[in-house]
């Protein structure tokens, strides 16, 4: 009895140590299968985040006014709907701005006419005063006419001068 206890002993003790490799190996497949998942779960992500972070990183560059490349993606996904709806936004948003910069040019040409304009009508002011004077005092035949007619010219030969003054600065 006490050598088949020994036996029933020995191979009991023989099982636990199978069982004990098959666990220990069993650990060691599950341990390097995680760990193969989690590098090709690394791998997969990185790939997959190339397009995102291309994305983030041209929306974080975009600059008005300038002009901003659009992104070539040839694949028909969601990531391809993205890059194209980002696309088509970088053309709006460049015609918006040329209509922007063309709306400022036409405002700042308004007021510079607006500007031009009131300065030409300061000197034509004294101008048509001044003939009005004149003829007045040509109706009038005063003595001292000829002062008249002098102060008058000079008068408007100034304004003259003014006019010609504004036509070469709005020129220039």
């Amino acid at each position: 009895l006490l050598e088949v206890g020994g036996k029933i002993e020995a191979s009991e003790q023989e099982l636990r140590q199978e069982i004990s490799t098959f666990l220990v190996a069993f650990i060691n497949i599950y341990v390097l299968l995680t760990a193969l998942a989690v590098f090709i779960s690394l791998l997969a992500g990185n790939y997959l985040m190339q397009p995102l972070q291309l994305i983030r990183n041209r929306f974080s560059s975009l600059k008005l006014g300038l002009a901003n490349e659009k992104i070539v993606y040839s694949r028909k996904d969601e990531l391809g709907d993205l890059i194209n709806d980002y696309n088509l936004m970088l053309d709006k948003l460049a015609e918006s701005a040329e209509k922007l910069a063309r709306s400022e040019r036409e405002s700042a040409w308004r007021e510079m006419a607006r500007q031009v304009a009131h300065e030409i009508k300061n000197p034509l002011t004294p101008m048509k005063l001044s003939i009005q004077h004149l003829r007045k005092s040509w109706y009038d035949n005063p003595p001292d006419w000829e002062s008249r007619l002098e102060k008058t010219t000079q008068t408007l030969i100034e304004q003259i001068d003014s006019l010609a003054s504004i036509a070469s600065a709005f020129s220039d």
